[in-house]
């Protein structure tokens, strides 16, 4: 579908990289510009634009004007440092043109849609530069306090509400309608469609993800005279909880997947020996008894080796995000649209984090995937191929347009 490659070119410059990837953080200028072209965009179909408290942006389509029930559809706009041109924004433009062409059959049928429907912008699902990620689908599934969320720092201490409130994006038109379901567009991140030469993913639910951030606190001192043994050196620590994790991992022989992706040092000087050290981990796996068990483990193993070279630990944040379940119903649909359209689907679970997992705690939500090549994201050489991109498409039309008019 031209437009829709056309599209994706549109917004893949807007912090383009220059190695075919994109770098668009939340709330910052280059945020700024891709809302304002998706705003741009809403407009230019006559849709009614709606921007929330947290930044959530939507555009409506009023398919059934005395119901106040609502289909959403979309996903985000926001990158990785290192982020490709697919990753979030395939769903929001996919998900803005599948909300025009049902417009447009319901327009055909007259009295055939039942509800309304909505394609989304969800404000900082990637996290990269404010934690928690998932941060505006969890604010508008309740699961996540507004001022909790305003209250989020950057590493320049920047909070997310002034982020938001310095692009002109703290919005005050909040969705009044009714949400009744979600469904998200996404490329799979992974290889198993790829894999198995199938078309569609019909993603059943999520591995669970436990995201721990540690401090590590020693004690400055010269790198040059300082004595071997009197030194607290937090960065050592830190290094040996690294490795730590990974050997916890091998351990264990259960598939796990956990990664120490992010790390902090003060002072960060090359003559001064790190006094204070914070690092992100993470572990995932599909049952939540492995993910718990190996994530306890790891935390006393580490206090033990850095009490060993002394240096304290704290931990700054445990965040457990549950395996969950997504709408068994909405999947069955999945399924059946694909196959109906001759396209062979894939039931699978998500190892990644998605807003349709935190919208799923207010309403039934659904997640479909493409293939993407090499399984390969967060990385500029992503790439689906635009007849996948297509399929994903047709898949999405054909299952609002059953979504919004069918019955009870």
């Amino acid at each position: 579908m031209t437009e829709l490659h056309n599209l994706i070119s549109a917004f893949a410059a807007i912090g383009a990289t220059g190695d075919g990837g994109v770098c668009r953080l939340t709330a910052t200028p280059l945020d700024k510009d891709a809302r304002d072209l998706f705003l741009r965009e809403i407009a230019g179909r006559e849709l009614l634009p709606r921007i929330d408290a947290i930044g959530n942006m939507f555009g409506v389509a009023v398919l059934a004007p005395a119901s106040k029930e609502i289909v959403i559809t979309g996903s985000h706009l926001d990158s990785q440092p290192t982020g490709g041109r697919y990753d979030g924004v395939y769903g929001v433009l996919a998900g803005l043109l599948a909300v025009q062409a049902v417009r447009d059959r319901a327009l055909a049928n007259p009295g055939r849609a039942r509800r309304n429907l909505a394609v989304a912008n969800w404000t900082n699902e990637e996290g990269a530069r404010f934690q928690p990620s998932l941060t505006g689908s969890s604010v508008f599934a309740g699961s996540l306090l507004l001022q909790q969320a305003y209250a989020c720092e950057d590493g320049d201490g920047v909070t997310l509400g002034d982020a938001l409130a310095a692009i002109g994006y703290r919005g005050t038109s909040p969705l009044t309608f009714e949400p009744l379901r979600y469904v998200e567009l996404h490329v799979e991140q992974g290889d198993h469609l790829e894999r198995e030469a199938a078309d569609i993913g019909a993603v059943s639910g999520a591995w669970m993800t436990r995201k721990i951030s540690v401090v590590f606190e020693g004690d400055v001192s010269h790198t040059g005279p300082t004595p071997m043994a009197r030194r607290r050196d937090a960065l050592r620590a830190a290094g040996r909880a690294i490795e730590a994790l990974y050997n916890e991992v091998e351990r264990a022989n259960a598939g796990v997947h956990a990664s120490a992706a992010k790390i902090s040092v003060f002072p960060n000087s090359p003559n001064v020996v790190a006094g204070r050290v914070r690092v992100w981990f993470e572990i995932r796996h599909e049952d939540e008894a492995v993910v718990l068990a190996l994530g306890d483990r790891f935390l006393a193993r580490i206090a033990q080796e850095a009490s060993a070279i002394g240096v304290d630990i704290s931990i700054a944040a445990d965040e457990r995000r549950a395996a969950s379940t997504l709408d068994p119903a909405s999947l069955e649909l999945v399924r059946g649209v694909a196959s109906d359209l001759g396209m062979k689907t894939l039931t699978l679970k998500t190892v990644t984090g998605h807003d349709a997992l935190a919208i799923q705690k207010r309403i039934p939500s659904s997640l479909i995937f493409v293939p993407s090549k090499d399984g390969l994201s967060h990385n500029p050489r992503e790439f689906t191929a635009p007849e996948a991109l297509d399929k994903g498409y047709e898949v999405l039309v054909e299952t609002l347009w059953r979504m919004v008019t069918a019955e009870g």
